[in-house]
């Protein structure tokens, strides 16, 4: 809750024209520049944004699957010794370099919608993660604006503490006065030095207390330690508040459910959570797909082989007079001479295309993919599919109760805090008058010290509880504008 008061502060501030305009000083931060470089380099906002790119980049990719895949494939090698030969299909012992070349396509022609399904889950998963990154920029906004505000309470503190250290200084200086005079015991000054020295402490503290929470909003917005840091003030008073006497809780709530970044991240992750359930009930069924397939190939060795004829030389065998059984004639054949000889580098390509053209091969076909066993995979992720709506939708119930909790209550400690603001406000006036009186008898030595000590302390603390009061007041009225959807206006 308190995260969200400063953020609304934050917001606030940070569409206050007048400090966006005039704000040239490198070094001067108003609530507007605080949150914008707040936003641009914390760190939980970045991996936000690094998410929500992810999964874009899976929707994309959900959304191409449906495009039939092409897939082309080559090789290129030489094979030694025995080997098969990828042209004739057959092994010998010739080595020599090969190719081989396939174009693959496939298509998924029904899926029982699985696929759509798969690409609405992620659609929705991608519009959640965009929205988590409002969400956290809103939670980096709300802690900046709150560590901010702190600051400013400080600084305020700071001047009410200055104001009470001058006055006792001012009135020791007239106390010692009276001393010196006669006309008052040394008591007195006493008591008004330890009060001096009280309220010194307290200055120097208030003071510690502004540079240490200027110490955290610089961790927050990850800058050096040492960067020159000088925040604008803008008084309090200056920020528009409604009226609360004009808020209804049950109308803020019914605008915080519409506006707010996570009752949307959960409504999206909860469609995601229903879309994949359902793609993979699909998985459960058949899939038809349709398929094609371009091949070729080609292979040559190293060494190539000619073929020739020898002289003609008589064989044992004779050839028969058909006329003359008597007669027979010997028969001549050539011996074949084969020389085998070693290509060079171009010799190898001979015939490259024709080889190709001889051995091009096309298929065309249609495929169906039955899952009938797989170790309950399939079926095991379905039930979790399940089971996670089953645990998105106790997320929408939890979160979206909490909001309302939220609400009623930002609604109550607003109301109370305006109460006491304005308590505070009547109880300052009193003090103010109390003391006045105090300092005027006191003066006239008609009162003790220690007394008007007592009447300078209710002062302060009456200061400081208006301050308190009006800060935790502006503050809440700011988270009831945050839920409205207003943003935060200053």
């Amino acid at each position: 809750m308190r995260k969200i008061v400063a953020l609304l502060l934050v917001i606030a501030a940070a569409n206050h024209s007048i400090f966006a305009q005039t704000n040239k000083d490198p070094n001067s931060w108003d609530l507007r520049r605080c949150i914008e470089y707040a936003m641009a380099n914390n760190i939980s906002v970045r991996q936000a944004d690094v998410q929500a790119r992810i999964s874009a980049i899976i929707l994309k990719q959900s959304k191409l699957q449906q495009i039939p895949s092409l897939n082309y494939a080559f090789q290129h090698g030489v094979n030694f010794g025995r080997s098969l030969d990828r042209t004739t299909n057959t092994y010998n012992d010739l080595s020599g370099t090969f190719q081989t070349m396939n174009l693959q396509t496939q298509a998924t022609i029904f899926n029982w919608n699985s696929q759509k399904n798969t690409i609405k889950s992620n659609d929705y998963t991608n519009q959640a993660d965009k929205a988590a990154v409002d969400k956290a920029r809103n939670d980096i906004g709300l802690n900046v604006a709150r560590q901010y505000l702190l600051v400013l309470l400080d600084i305020e503190q700071v001047q009410v503490n200055d104001i009470t250290l001058k006055t006792s200084q001012y009135q020791l200086e007239n106390t010692r006065k009276q001393v010196n005079a006669g006309s008052l015991p040394e008591l007195n000054a006493a008591e008004l030095e330890a009060q001096v020295a009280r309220d010194s402490a307290t200055y120097v503290a208030s003071q510690t207390s502004v540079e240490l929470d200027k110490l955290a909003l610089k961790g927050l917005l990850n800058l050096p330690a040492d960067q020159p840091f000088n925040l604008e003030t803008p008084p309090v008073e200056s920020i528009p508040v409604d009226n609360i006497l004009e808020e209804r809780p049950e109308q803020v709530y019914a605008l915080a459910i519409k506006t707010q970044p996570q009752i949307r991240v959960n409504s999206l992750r909860l469609m995601a959570s229903q879309k994949t359930y359902e793609a993979n009930k699909g998985r459960l069924y058949p899939t038809i797909s349709a398929f094609g397939q371009l091949n070729t190939q080609f292979q040559v060795g190293f060494k190539g082989n000619t073929f020739g004829l020898g002289p003609f030389a008589p064989t044992q065998s004779y050839a028969q007079d058909p006329n003359n059984a008597l007669n027979k004639f010997p028969v001549y054949v050539q011996s074949p001479i084969i020389t085998q000889y070693s290509n060079n580098f171009g010799a190898l390509w001979n015939g490259y295309w024709k080889t190709l053209s001889d051995n091009f091969g096309q298929s065309l076909g249609i495929g169906i993919n039955v899952p009938i066993f797989n170790g309950w995979q399939a079926r095991s992720v379905v039930e979790r599919s399940k089971l996670d709506i089953e645990n998105k939708q106790l997320t929408v119930e939890q979160d979206t109760l909490r909001l309302k909790q939220d609400v009623y209550s930002a609604y109550s400690q607003a109301s109370g805090a305006f109460q006491t603001f304005e308590a505070r406000k009547k109880s300052l006036a009193t003090a103010e008058r109390s003391f006045d009186l105090a300092t005027r008898r006191y003066n006239i030595g008609v009162m003790q010290t220690i007394e008007w000590l007592n009447n300078q302390n209710n002062l302060y603390t009456a200061r400081i509880n208006v301050l308190i009061a009006q800060f935790d007041y502006v503050f809440k009225m700011k988270v009831l504008e945050y839920y409205k959807g207003q943003g935060l206006r200053l």
